[in-house]
């Protein structure tokens, strides 16, 4: 099968990375499994070959001869081939059935299909996101990068996940560039000025940062930085946020990286606030952060209800980022007598314990950086462990430590919160020695992508 071979083929379902599926015959007597991006059940299609993925052939859609009964009518009109919304052109009752078949499918693989509870829809299916990461294109585009592509981008007029406003910034920073002669970035030869625009709002503060990320900071004259700030101030507030803060951030390492080494500060402060479930968290520009606002407080009464139901005094935060559970939990669960959180970015422990103080939970909470893996936290009695790793999943020392024969005890309660069920399928077998499962719980965090959040409930097995 050569590049540009031409099928017809009709989907029959969804890959892990979901893309629409199909079996074809690509030549008299041999089968393959085609994958077509941006495809839905259903399609009948006419697809061209482009590559192959594994033992998997990667189709792109040249037409639709029939369109599913899932199919709808995007809203973007980038859309098919940007790789921010996979599944824009799936209706969003479709979206929550594939999660579901994925989830419990995966799971019935370690008997635990009868656990999964059923899914907590997004409140809102687009312009749900708090943070987007703009690349810059090596031919000046300014957006995300094409479906299955590392060094195509599609150049953005309008985003509809983030909140509106996002194509004025983008245009400014175009409009910008070429005045001041500033190159785009070239992810190839690591060469280049401006590589990242990145929008984070306080969606519940109407706060928004812009933050330009350039290779060396130096390269960009007072005039510059000047002409950038006089366009950010006059953009209009409504309908959308209007930038509070604007930093140019300096990135030189060669690696393809949104996030800033330093910062300097044009407009407003170095963070935004946002609140949730009316605690007020600081959010500097490279701090993790649930990414669906409305989303995430649901997230959090979800994980809360665990730890009020285990009756915790002592709760260990592992993961713990800024704080977002761990000081949640201390000031709204009365019976919580101490908090202990563990996270390895040392910026969001500055602003844990900034926060911690914010909320007036001070007396309740003690916030340490290093790596999960280091054990510092293993002689922490906890009654409760609350689990929020990231896409990777835990490190094997951290499992280890947790099931030890020689651990102090056992915390009752384990609250797994997971972007990534497929590594929860390989990680739960081991914590199943010594923990039941009780609950399986799916949040749709992300809207019109194959992704979404899990809450696993683990109580300790009796003795005996």
């Amino acid at each position: 099968m050569k590049f540009g071979h031409k099928l017809k083929i009709e989907i029959d379902g969804y890959d892990a990375k979901g893309r629409g599926t199909a079996r074809a015959e690509i030549a008299e007597g041999i089968e393959r499994d085609i994958a077509v991006p941006h495809s839905a059940k259903g399609d009948e299609l006419e697809v061209v070959f482009i590559k192959r993925d594994h033992a998997v052939k990667i189709c792109e859609l040249e037409k639709i001869v029939k369109a599913g009964a899932d199919r709808i009518k995007p809203v973007c009109e980038h859309a098919g081939k940007c790789g921010g919304c996979i599944w824009q052109h799936l209706k969003y009752e479709a979206q929550l059935e594939e999660k579901m078949r994925g989830v419990r499918e995966l799971f019935g693989k370690i008997g635990l299909e009868d656990k999964v509870l059923d899914v907590m829809p997004a409140e809102e299916t687009l312009n749900y996101r708090n943070r987007m990461d703009y690349a810059v294109g090596w031919n000046g585009e300014i957006g995300l990068k094409e479906t299955g592509s590392w060094n195509r981008y599609v150049d953005i007029k309008e985003c509809h996940l983030l909140q509106p406003g996002a194509g004025e910034i983008l245009q400014i920073v175009r409009e910008w560039m070429t005045k001041h002669d500033l190159q785009p970035w070239d992810v190839k030869f690591h060469s280049g000025d401006v590589r990242y625009v990145v929008i984070r709002d306080g969606v519940n503060t109407n706060e928004r940062m812009v933050i330009v990320v350039v290779g060396d900071a130096t390269r960009i004259s007072d005039k510059a930085k000047k002409d950038i700030k006089d366009k950010v101030l006059v953009l209009s507030p409504s309908p959308s946020p209007s930038p509070s803060s604007l930093l140019i951030g300096e990135q030189s390492k060669p690696a393809d990286l949104s996030y800033a080494q330093s910062f300097e500060v044009l407009i407003g402060k170095p963070s935004i606030t946002e609140v949730v479930n009316d605690v007020t968290y600081e959010i500097h520009p490279n701090s993790f952060f649930q990414t669906n606002t409305k989303m995430a407080a649901r997230l959090q009464d979800v994980v809360l209800e665990a730890v009020r139901d285990a009756k915790t005094k002592k709760l260990l935060d592992l993961y713990c980022g800024l704080g977002f559970f761990g000081i949640a939990a201390a000031k709204k669960i009365g019976e919580i007598q101490e908090v202990v959180g563990y996270e390895l970015d040392e910026e969001a422990i500055k602003l844990a314990s900034q926060n911690m103080n914010v909320n007036e939970v001070g007396e309740k909470c003690r916030f340490f950086s290093g790596p999960a893996e280091a054990l510092d936290w293993k002689d922490v009695k906890a009654d409760t462990i609350i689990l929020d790793p990231p896409r990777s999943g835990l490190h094997h020392k951290v499992i280890q430590t947790l099931l030890a024969e020689d651990s102090p005890s056992y915390p009752q309660t384990i609250i797994y919160v997971s972007c990534n069920y497929h590594r929860l399928e390989h990680e739960l077998p081991s914590f199943m020695e010594k923990y039941d499962v009780v609950s399986i719980q799916p949040l749709d965090l992300f809207p019109q992508t194959r992704h979404i959040e899990t809450v696993v409930i683990l109580k300790l097995k009796a003795l005996g």
